[in-house]
């Protein structure tokens, strides 16, 4: 039987260096004389709406793919398409990173060589005795708005969202992208945030157990160990437990301390302090007390106040 391929293309990711890595592999997929179809966003949304047409579409067999090109936004976006408009049929997403994160691909060990990665697609989608792997991909309902959303790596709320949000935004990002030092626009937010982002208070709530978290700095739930481009928040955590990860750091002391608790993060020491609270459960709830930023695989949720149910629901890739 034919397989089909249809590639959804962020090509602003990592500042335009996804586009580049698309023009590689179309020259590829032309050679190879492989039948695909491609939609190229040109704005955000677009990646959903493309997901969305694809499941639309109810595919009859198993020769049609959705591949993913791009960074975990992208990423992001297509989980959120398909999810939105599931059938009876899971629909498998294969995904080639090419943004300047790529937590997805580090926590499961995704070649990112673009060529290389595609072979790997391409292997995998067409051996018949092979199936595509069903890992946990996090789910919230914001009780707020009466939405429901998905998200592969992680959502924050307080610092790491604000950091994301500097990022962003920021003029350095696309000059140290260009140059593939995209991580580093990341850890110079991280400083900016640290004059900025203050304490708030935090309901946490988990196998009919409430905790008050009155100084919460960071908040952060994840499927897997990496936010951030590679920093190992919760290195035990695991990705098909069926279970969503969970860590809250509390800032009581002076920024200072603050410094302290991050340099034991980034070495992997930070559980032990009495700032970090470490929880893993099948369900969160959680409330917020004031205006902050939140965030979902680096796509910004905006600023107000937060009251998440947060749960896992499992995915089929091509890993």
């Amino acid at each position: 039987m034919t397989h089909r391929y249809t590639f959804l293309i962020n090509p602003a990711a990592k500042s335009g260096h996804a586009a580049d890595v698309w023009q590689e592999l179309e020259t590829y997929l032309d050679d190879e004389k492989i039948i695909f179809e491609k939609f190229e966003s040109q704005a955000p949304g677009d990646i959903t709406k493309y997901a969305q047409h694809f499941v639309q579409r109810q595919p009859t067999n198993n020769q049609d793919h959705l591949v993913v090109v791009g960074g975990d936004g992208t990423l992001n976006e297509a989980l959120n398409g398909i999810r939105d408009t599931m059938t009876s049929k899971m629909v498998p997403l294969a995904y080639l990173p090419a943004g300047s994160g790529n937590d997805f691909a580090r926590a499961y060990q995704l070649d990112t060589v673009p060529i290389n990665r595609l072979k790997k697609i391409i292997n995998l989608t067409q051996n018949s005795s092979l199936e595509p792997e069903f890992v946990d991909t996090g789910v919230y309902i914001d009780r707020q708005h009466q939405t429901k959303r998905y998200f592969v790596n992680n959502l924050g709320i307080g610092f790491d969202a604000l950091t994301v949000n500097l990022t962003n935004h920021s003029y350095l990002k696309k000059r140290l992208n260009r140059l593939g030092w995209g991580k580093l626009s990341y850890f110079i937010s991280i400083f900016k945030a640290l004059s900025i982002q203050d304490t708030f208070p935090l309901e946490v709530t988990w196998q009919k157990q409430t905790e008050y978290l009155p100084h919460t700095y960071l908040m952060t739930l994840s499927n897997h160990p990496y936010i951030g481009g590679g920093v190992e928040i919760m290195a035990d955590a695991n990705p098909r437990d069926a279970k969503i990860d969970l860590i809250v750091i509390e800032n009581t002391g002076s920024t200072l301390r603050l410094l302290y608790i991050l340099k034991q993060m980034i070495v992997g020491k930070h559980y032990r302090l009495p700032e970090v609270h470490r929880y893993t459960a099948e369900q969160f709830d959680l409330k917020t007390g004031r205006l902050e930023y939140g965030h979902a695989d680096g796509e910004e949720l905006g600023t107000h106040t937060f009251d998440l149910s947060v749960t896992t629901q499992k995915q089929p890739f091509w890993l």
